[in-house]
């Protein structure tokens, strides 16, 4: 049974906003930029990692992968998400994980630009991805699709969802 991280530990918050904090930094060095601090929440539920509401300036993070990964959690999510932020506002609305995302990634929060995480996953969760993210579908879902009674398509970038080959 998983257990719910309805509440993430005031060390945990901590560790993330000083990360958040550092590639802000950076940001708004090399761009010139005075970006304030995006509002962090958390869900305790869910297959995503992340995601950068782009409107709020706010970035919602796993509590439960968080809890679950912890360092590396906030290593790789939380500039992630917060290169989303920092390219709407620079470059305006453009492909999630284009160019210009790939840009900030790189060369300025100085991380590798992954699109897909490697977090542990319930077993009973099937990894499907498109071209923009990975998704977790339920096995009564990925039994649907096996049967071919039925596909789904991601609602970000519009691509059919294909099961991933785990080796």
């Amino acid at each position: 049974m998983q257990q719910d991280y309805k509440r993430v530990p005031i060390y945990l918050q901590n560790q993330v906003l000083a990360c958040l904090r550092t590639h802000l930094i950076q940001a708004n060095q090399i761009l010139t930029t005075n970006y304030k601090e995006p509002k962090i929440s958390y869900k305790p539920k869910g297959t995503i990692a992340g995601c950068a509401l782009l409107t709020r300036w706010e970035i919602q993070l796993n509590s439960t992968m968080l809890y679950e990964n912890r360092e590396d959690f906030i290593n790789e999510v939380v500039p992630h998400e917060l290169a989303h932020l920092i390219t709407f506002q620079y470059f305006g609305k453009v492909k999630p994980h284009g160019k210009e995302w790939q840009y900030v990634m790189s060369e300025i929060m100085k991380k590798e630009p992954k699109v897909t995480h490697n977090f542990k996953i319930k077993r009973n969760e099937y990894i499907y991805f498109c071209d923009c993210q990975e998704h977790y579908l339920s096995p009564i879902r990925h039994k649907k699709i096996i049967n071919n009674k039925t596909s789904y398509q991601c609602r970000k970038c519009g691509t059919i969802l294909k099961l991933k080959n785990i080796s």
